[in-house]
């Protein structure tokens, strides 16, 4: 990155810091800006990482020259600088793939000394190695810009488990992919720059000087300004997942009806509305995409046939309409679903006609497990899950297929109506 031979003033607080609002390459516009500074008493002293600090003084007009080469000036050659009446400043040095040093000059504006460089084409070749070195920076930019571009949209599209990529999302790509972004436009600004100066250079036009730096000072604000805050938006993200993250995780089991759109086991299966008769927990989750998941697990005892009966439930609430609609077309494909092994389709889903909600399907006992009964429902942006266990559900297809829509016409209308309230 950066290493820096500083000059500081010998008293802080005499210095006042301004933004960096332009590369150090960009070298005529620096030169002037430094040399407007000075016309208000503010001399340039040394550079921050994002500030450059300036020493109080009595305005004058003074001119700033600064050059770049590829190795460190000895003493005795900043001495003849000196005595030429170019008197150093600062030093910044950028390594990027090699070093470059920029050495700053100031003398007074009616100083009748001759230029620092008198020869454009010579100066030209100085700006070389900071050309190709701007280009190789450009390319390394653009390269991880695609690189996490496709990765990202390998993830979105083709991802193996996109139902489950949907929902929890993975918001390391979508900022490394913007500060990528970032990299680039910074990447082709340095390029651009270095390229206008040496195509003048070499075609042998003296840099201008006092080149005017305010409109790409306030071009380079609108990107610049936009970088702390994604900065601060990525801090606030994982700020606030590190806080809901304290109110996740397992619950006991909610009295009555829950917070969530939900059926409990007793409404749907008779003899389990004692306190004692049915076990289990609820879970609460915030996911990196924003989806608000709620899980409630419910077992007890069939009071007939004195067999185990579960019903597992999943809510998902994302954040917009249509990234549930693709949520859930993606969760009718997949061949895993959280919280069912690997041998259980969803394929073998068969579509419900209801007007009660937007989207329903139901596998019966025997499409994907020989006990249990699934249900898929989506409604605006909620996504809803039921897994419902019992063994008592017959064993001839007419059999299941009758406990699969008894069990939809007895969930389905409990459901629709908590989220119309939701």
């Amino acid at each position: 990155m950066f290493d820096r031979v500083e000059h500081r003033a010998a008293d802080g607080s005499n210095t006042v810091r301004r933004w960096i609002r332009d590369d150090i390459s960009d070298l005529d516009r620096n030169e002037s800006w430094f040399s407007d500074m000075a016309e208000q008493g503010l001399f340039i002293d040394h550079f921050g990482a994002c500030f450059a600090y300036f020493r109080k003084g009595t305005p004058r007009k003074t001119r700033y020259r600064i050059d770049v080469l590829s190795r460190k000036l000895t003493e005795d050659e900043l001495a003849l600088y000196d005595s030429c009446g170019w008197h150093f400043v600062v030093m910044e040095i950028e390594n990027h793939w090699t070093p470059v040093y920029f050495y700053v000059y100031q003398t007074d504006e009616n100083a009748t000394i001759p230029e620092l460089h008198t020869d454009p084409m010579e100066q030209a070749e100085s700006l070389r190695r900071l050309h190709r070195g701007g280009m190789w920076d450009l390319c390394l930019s653009v390269a991880l810009l695609l690189f996490w571009s496709w990765s990202s949209l390998q993830r979105h599209l083709y991802a193996q488990h996109q139902f489950d990529f949907l929902i929890n999302g993975d918001a390391t790509y979508v900022y490394w992919t913007l500060f990528s972004c970032f990299a680039v436009v910074e990447g082709l600004r340095r390029w651009r720059n270095v390229r206008r100066l040496y195509k003048r250079l070499a075609g042998g036009t003296p840099l201008d000087h006092h080149a005017d730096y305010r409109a790409a000072h306030r071009f380079y604000a609108l990107t610049a300004y936009l970088k702390p805050l994604l900065w601060a938006l990525a801090m606030v993200t994982l700020l606030a997942q590190l806080a809901f993250s304290a109110l996740d995780g397992t619950r006991p089991l909610p009295e009555g009806t829950p917070d969530f759109p939900a059926v409990r086991l007793a409404e749907i299966h008779k003899g389990l509305d004692s306190p004692d008769a049915v076990e289990g927990e609820s879970n609460h989750e915030l996911t990196w995409a924003g989806t608000v998941e709620n899980r409630l697990w419910e077992r007890g005892n069939d009071p007939e046939t004195r067999m185990q009966i579960t019903l597992s439930t999943t809510c998902y609430r994302l954040l917009f309409e249509g990234k549930a609609d693709r949520a859930f077309d993606a969760l009718l494909k997949e061949k895993w679903y959280r919280g069912i092994s690997d041998e259980y389709w969803t394929a073998a889903a068969t579509q419900v006609d209801t007007d009660l909600v937007d989207e329903a399907w139901a596998v019966a006992p025997g499409a994907q497990d020989d006990w249990q009964y699934a249900l898929y429902v989506r409604d605006g942006r909620y996504i809803v899950t039921f897994f419902y266990t019992n063994h008592n559900v017959g064993r001839t297809e007419e059999e299941r297929a009758a406990f699969r829509d008894g069990c939809t016409d007895k969930i389905l209308p409990i459901l629709a109506a908590r989220l119309d309230e939701a």
